[in-house]
């Protein structure tokens, strides 16, 4: 839907709406994190509305949501003083936005950042000081695991309900609302538009199931039925992110219970020795075409030498289309040289320092879930650009990140000296006034 003189009425009751719900999401923040969430696992990126430029569904929602909850943002909590994470992603953010002052960038791109990247990261960062880090954890595992099983039942009814009933005539729907198929088997996508984008988010949402305060049999149930539908995605790298993910909370996970780790290691053999002769079988009945996708994103590393220190690659033109070439590809199947070839060097290198920044904060077992579910999905940043929802529910995993590795630092015990220690009566005082979250607290 366009900004038009016809569509005026459709606006104006969308504005009311909007307001609406700010309303309703300032009284019950709660409602307004739900319904982002919901928006990322239910309603594809072909439904939203273009006023001047195209806004998603979930940055509508995100927007409206944020601006709701800003007056209740305004108190102290130390997990709100930003830390490393918050310096890093800054300062890649900022590298990413200088090329429009220097003509190395276009308004597209730039609205990429503010949209798909910032809104997204500051809903994970400013949202769980008011909804809570555990309850966040809780409504991820169960949105995501209906889209598990989703995912199986598009898989066993080679049926999707948003590509068929949510048909639109624009561009993306163009773009995105197509089933792919591996071999002679469709893959499933659910709402995504594409089964990697659906595969990698399930898989980056596993690590935070795992942690979430509920029966250990209900968690376990959850991830089986989030790797299954992983696994029906038929995409190899958001099986990796996966595999990865669960296996670094049952190892890297300070404080997981012993139970739990039992459970995730068990549950991961029991689902490949299950599940992998059916993934074996569909990749070599895919013949060449899976070894040719992984030579295409293999060729990509010809393009590194045409990065430029900030802002557009030289060798980057846009077609009479729009569509944007890089040399001979058409198509960057890499977000770590995407992001090269869009914004330089410099946010590139930034980039990839704040993934060493995270690979050594979860080898060092100083990482929360987010942070683990962050490494996890290194393999699917090599070989995947950011596309559609997996974008935003990936910096939304960022901020909460952000957050919860600065409520971990906010909640370490100061030593004290021996003649400034506190009296019982003092201690018990302070204690009382920490926050309920503690990240650092056995997950069992």
């Amino acid at each position: 839907m366009s900004l038009n003189l016809a569509n005026l009425p459709i606006l104006l009751v969308a504005f009311g709406a909007a307001i609406g719900l700010g309303g309703l999401i300032y009284s019950r923040p709660r409602l307004g994190m739900a319904a982002w969430l919901v928006v990322i696992a239910f309603v594809p990126i072909w439904m939203g509305v273009t006023i001047k430029l195209y806004f998603m569904p979930v940055t509508l929602v995100g927007i409206v949501a944020l601006l709701a909850v800003l007056p209740r943002l305004l108190g102290d909590d130390p997990a709100a003083r930003l830390g490393l994470p918050d310096f890093i992603v800054a300062a890649l953010f900022v590298s990413c936005l200088i090329p429009i002052v220097t003509g190395g960038s276009t308004r597209a791109t730039v609205f990429v950042v503010l949209t798909n990247w910032l809104i997204p990261f500051i809903v994970g960062r400013m949202f769980p000081r008011l909804v809570g880090v555990d309850w966040i954890y809780r409504v991820v595992a169960v949105i995501f695991a209906l889209v598990g099983i989703g995912l199986l039942i598009e898989f066993l009814t080679n049926y999707n309900p948003f590509v068929t009933l949510l048909a639109r005539g624009n561009p993306l729907y163009t773009t995105w609302g197509t089933i792919q198929t591996r071999g002679d088997q469709s893959r499933a996508e659910w709402a995504f538009g594409h089964s990697i984008a659906a595969g990698s988010s399930v898989a980056l949402a596993m690590p935070l199931t795992i942690a979430a305060r509920l029966p250990t049999w209900l968690r376990m149930l959850m991830v089986l039925i989030m790797g299954a539908g992983v696994v029906v995605t038929l995409s190899r790298v958001s099986m990796i992110g996966a595999v990865l993910g669960v296996l670094m909370m049952a190892v890297l996970m300070r404080d997981l219970a012993p139970k739990i780790r039992a459970a995730v290691i068990v549950g991961v053999c029991a689902l490949v020795a299950a599940l992998g002769p059916f993934v074996s079988s569909t990749l070599a009945d895919a013949g060449s075409e899976a070894a040719n996708s992984a030579s295409y994103r293999g060729w990509l590393v010809a393009l590194v030498p045409h990065i430029a220190p900030l802002g557009f690659s030289p060798v980057g033109v846009r077609g009479t289309d729009g569509t944007l070439y890089f040399g001979n590809f058409q198509s960057i199947d890499s977000e770590l040289i995407y992001l090269g070839l869009l914004y330089g060097w410099f946010a590139l290198v930034i980039g990839l320092v704040g993934l060493l920044v995270t690979v050594g904060t979860v080898v060092a077992r100083r990482a929360t879930p987010a942070t683990i579910a962050l490494a996890a999905q290194i393999p699917t940043l090599a070989t995947v650009a950011f596309i559609t929802q997996y974008t935003d529910f990936f910096w939304f995993a960022v901020g909460l990140a952000a957050y919860t590795q600065a409520s971990l630092r906010a909640r370490k015990p100061q030593v004290l000296p021996v003649s400034n220690a506190l009296r019982p009566q003092e201690s018990l005082q302070i204690i009382s006034r920490q926050p309920s979250y503690r990240p650092s607290g056995r997950v069992n």
